[in-house]
């Protein structure tokens, strides 16, 4: 007999959400995480992430004594947001012109760190297990950890991100490796003085993005805000990109790296070379190149029924756009609604999979696309205003929105 129903394997944002819906559901659950903590690939760290289509999913998913706390999951719990500045907008880094109006007022800027917090409230999460194997047997599959802990669940799902070990178990090793763009980025967070951090404000209360001719993006997002009148407070997430070369093994160390990103100031205008100017000294960051990874379907897979996958496990996008999480978020919400609404046998059970799969391999590979492209624009100054970024703005995608797009919610001014 399976120890539990489902077993969730990354305690992401994605991972705690559906094991929380399952919870809900009154499904035995269990829930592991190869790190011991709240890191991301041994690394501690923040950031914001936005949220637009797949906000309200949440809802769905949580318990309501949880859900009734969303609100504190914002980077600016405090800030109240109009429509004078619901709109992403994008610049041109060198002249400050505005290039984009990106409508966003049903977006919001939210933290990871606050995200993970609400939503492992109620959870036993098993950390420091690291998957080495999966085992299948007529009705069940076995997790196999490097501790030697065995877990048997009737569906075992990945949701251990972008690098997902149950991927490379799902389907051939070789074909599970992701697919590496040629764009490095750097992310952040850094906290200015009271100047700086009111001068980032004042250009926008949320968040701004500005692209280069030289082929850099800066974007900038208000990460956390202890205390609304002390500005020197704030946390600031900056994300800075580029093409091609320096990667990070061309730099001698950390202190080069941090140099080199404060030296960019001088091709910028202003706010963004005063910023990129007070960047501290002791800023530390890692460079890390956007990868993607486009799901080719597993039906052939000795494990296919039995394991599946969802969020970037399922389908890695570029963070272009921010459609990873949102899908991810509807990953949840269709595998969840298929597993409640299966008749409990085996048999349904694999049904509900094999349904939520041909969902959620058509939508990434879809999304993927559209993820590269955005990134691809984003880089290329030339080719911004045709990107999808630029035509379709944070809307979700549809099917018709593969080919070239020719209206959409962004508008190029």
């Amino acid at each position: 007999m399976a120890d539990v129903d489902v077993l969730v394997i990354g305690a992401g944002v994605v991972g705690l959400a559906l094991a929380q819906g399952l919870r809900k559901a009154g499904l035995r659950m269990a829930i592991c995480e190869q790190d011991s903590d709240d890191t991301y690939y041994g690394r501690p760290r923040d950031w914001g992430i936005t949220l637009h289509w797949g906000f309200e999913l949440i809802a769905k998913l949580l318990p309501p004594e949880l859900h009734s706390h969303i609100d504190e999951i914002l980077c600016d719990p405090f800030y109240k947001q109009s429509e004078q500045d619901a709109d992403l907008v994008t610049y041109a880094g060198h002249t400050g012109k505005v290039l984009i109006r990106t409508p966003a007022s049903t977006a919001r800027s939210v933290s990871r760190k606050k995200m993970r917090r609400l939503f492992s409230q109620g959870l036993e999460i098993q950390y420091a297990q690291r998957l080495v194997n999966i085992e299948i047997s007529d009705d069940s599959a076995t997790a196999v950890f490097e501790d030697g802990q065995r877990l048997t669940a009737k569906l075992i799902i990945g949701c251990d991100g972008s690098r997902s070990r149950v991927r490379s178990m799902l389907v051939d090793p070789e074909t599970a490796k992701v697919k590496k763009l040629g764009i490095n980025l750097v992310n952040f967070g850094a906290k200015f003085d009271q100047e700086t951090a009111l001068l980032i404000r004042k250009q926008h209360p949320i968040f701004s993005n500005s692209v280069h001719p030289s082929g850099y993006m800066y974007f900038l997002r208000i990460l956390d805000v202890p205390d609304p009148d002390e500005a020197e407070s704030w946390t600031f997430q900056n994300i800075f990109g580029w093409k091609g070369a320096p990667y990070a093994s061309d730099f001698a160390s950390k202190t080069e790296q941090t140099q080199w990103l404060k030296a960019k100031a001088s091709e910028f205008a202003q706010p963004w070379r005063t910023v990129l100017s007070n960047i501290p000294d002791d800023t530390v960051f890692t460079i890390d190149s956007i990868n993607t990874w486009r799901p080719v379907g597993w039906s052939a897979s000795p494990l296919q029924g039995k394991v599946t996958l969802a969020g970037d496990a399922a389908h890695a996008s570029t963070p272009i756009r921010g459609q990873g999480l949102n899908n991810g978020l509807e990953d949840a919400v269709q595998l969840l609604g298929r597993l409640s609404s299966a008749e409990k046998t085996d048999e349904g059970l694999r049904h509900g999979v094999q349904g939520y799969e041909e969902e959620t391999i058509e939508r990434g590979r879809r999304d993927v696309d559209l993820s590269e492209s955005s990134a691809l624009g984003m880089f290329d100054y030339n080719q911004l205003l045709n990107s999808p970024q630029a035509k379709l703005g944070l809307k979700k995608s549809q099917a018709s929105d593969v080919e070239p797009v020719d209206s959409g919610t962004s508008t190029p001014v």
